[in-house]
């Protein structure tokens, strides 16, 4: 039997399945499966989606992470369309090969300025598809969530 793993809402704000996201690639599932929060706040701190993991990826300019926990690749990915900003908003806290737990800070973000500048700040928790292999996921938040309770598990 599979043990299962817990995977932590980054932030606080309201919680959308993948296929309500505004970007296809997400939408679609081509990266991988999970949800969107969209946060609540004007300048939020995004936190570790994790009890315990890596930084395996750290995107240049803080908009994204790749953070491995078990045999599980896991990419968080803060806002969309994000990647043209370089930098501008996000003032990055963790970086390639830190390890993580569940109160590491993974970035702060300006939304107000990522509102202004970006399609959107839905933040996107995904396991990349190479990784999911027999596991299946299942959510735990419901309509809102808070940084740092439960938003899906893997079984």
């Amino acid at each position: 039997m599979k043990k299962e793993i817990i995977i932590l809402s980054p932030c606080d704000g309201k919680v959308k399945n993948l296929n309500k996201v505004n970007d296809e690639i997400f939408a679609k599932e081509m990266v991988g499966k999970g949800f969107a929060i969209t946060p609540s706040n004007k300048t939020t701190i995004m936190f570790s989606p994790v009890i315990k993991g890596k930084v395996k990826m750290a995107f240049e300019g803080g908009h994204a992470y790749g953070i491995s926990v078990k045999k599980l690749d896991l990419l968080i990915h803060i806002g969309i369309e994000t990647v043209n900003l370089k930098g501008e908003g996000f003032n990055q806290k963790s970086f390639l090969g830190d390890k993580l737990k569940n109160d590491s800070i993974l970035t702060e973000v300006d939304l107000k300025k990522i509102k202004s500048k970006a399609v959107s700040t839905d933040t996107m928790v995904l396991v990349t598809n190479e990784s999911i292999g027999n596991y299946t996921i299942e959510r735990i938040a419901g309509s809102t969530v808070k940084a740092g309770e439960p938003l899906f598990k893997l079984i």
